[in-house]
């Protein structure tokens, strides 16, 4: 998620991911190929969104797929589109309640319309036609999903040190309609947790991510899209996987990354081919109102703090511990020096012998003019 801003900002970004299945599974269970069917998938998701002063922000997310199957007794088909439209709205609940220090998070409620290409369901008279299957277990592989669906997602982020960052999030998906053939999708969540060490500041960070999956058993209607629905046997289940990466953000607008994703744990319903490893590339890019550099503070005069007096800003006053110094720490990722300083400080703190010494953080890494002047 983006960090918060307090001036309006547009942001775009891309991700290009390449994979292929071609393991097939029943239960936890990998088993032989027997149809020898292997599938191959590019994707390039496109993502812009704007972010309002108050931590709002709107995002909008549509995908190129282009999907290869082959199986040894059907002809080799290729399917490419466009997917299925997202829309989500994320406020940072950091920025709405004013939290100053701790993990960032923020929740985003959002619906995903059924704008991909989506086949109907297998017909035992023709291959592509028809409103039902006549069996359960035949699927087209599918752009879209021919649903719409409702989301909502949380996400965290906690800077526990000053190079190491802790991430997580959970994600929760669930179809508000059925598609044109009858087949009704099962809820989906999804859950992650991450790690982020920053290497060379700005320019390498190394992390790794785990995620779960879970996706709830659908039904479908054998005689037709009218017709008694039955549960459908080869979907569902739950799939894990790793993913470490790397990542760059050698400019405050400018960001890349890369990261393999490789399956750990499935326990699919029926028979399914699951995914098998997938590379991930990332572009992002932003863009302040107020500009794309951090603007400098400005010089202010003003008297040194004076030991004993109370500070001027509410929000600082707030932060002594009574009976112990307190050391404010203003600090900001684009500032090499701050992120030199803020171990040493903590390792200083500590070390006091009577531990009368406590550190206070204020991050200012999107700081505009006034909040400069402000505090």
């Amino acid at each position: 998620p983006a960090a918060a801003t307090d001036a309006w900002r547009v942001r775009a970004s891309m991700v290009y991911l390449q994979s292929g299945a071609d393991q097939l599974y029943e239960g936890k269970s990998e088993i032989e190929n027997y149809l020898e069917m292997q599938i191959k998938m590019r994707l390039a998701s496109l993502s812009a969104g704007v972010d309002a002063p108050w931590g709002l922000g709107l995002t909008a997310t549509v995908p190129w797929v282009e999907i290869w199957k082959d199986e040894a007794l059907v002809d080799p088909a290729t399917y490419a589109g466009v997917g299925d439209l997202e829309l989500r709205l994320r406020q940072d609940m950091n920025q709405l309640l004013s939290f100053k220090s701790g993990p960032r998070f923020g929740l985003s409620l959002g619906a995903v319309a059924p704008t991909g290409v989506y086949l109907a369901a297998q017909a035992q008279s023709s291959r592509f036609a028809g409103q039902g299957s006549s069996s359960g277990g035949a699927r087209e592989l599918n752009i879209g999903r021919g649903a719409w669906w409702l989301l909502a997602d949380l996400d965290v982020a906690w800077p526990v040190f000053a190079r190491v960052l802790v991430h997580g999030g959970a994600q929760w998906r669930a179809p508000q309609t059925v598609a044109a053939d009858g087949f009704a999708w099962g809820n989906e969540v999804r859950a992650n947790v991450g790690v982020r060490v920053t290497a060379v500041q700005r320019y390498l960070a190394l992390g790794v991510v785990g995620d779960v999956q879970y996706r709830g058993l659908p039904s479908y209607t054998p005689l037709g899209a009218d017709g008694p629905r039955e549960i459908f046997p080869n979907g569902g289940g739950v799939n894990a996987y790793v993913s470490p990466g790397v990542f760059s953000n050698p400019l405050d607008w400018l960001g890349f990354s890369a990261s393999y994703r490789m399956p750990l744990y499935n326990d699919v319903n029926g028979q399914q081919v699951v995914q098998g490893p997938t590379l991930f590339f990332g572009l992002s890019l932003n863009w302040n109102f107020a500009g794309i550099a951090p603007v400098p503070a400005p010089v202010i005069k003003s008297k040194s703090a004076v030991i004993g007096e109370k500070a001027q800003v509410a929000e600082i006053a707030a932060l002594p511990v009574p009976g112990k110094v307190t050391i404010v720490d203003y600090w900001a990722t684009w500032c090499a020096p701050c992120m030199e300083l803020s171990p040493k400080l903590e390792a200083f703190a500590v070390a006091r012998p009577a531990m009368d010494v406590v550190i206070r953080k204020v991050e200012a890494t999107d700081w505009q003019a006034a909040q400069w002047a402000h505090y």
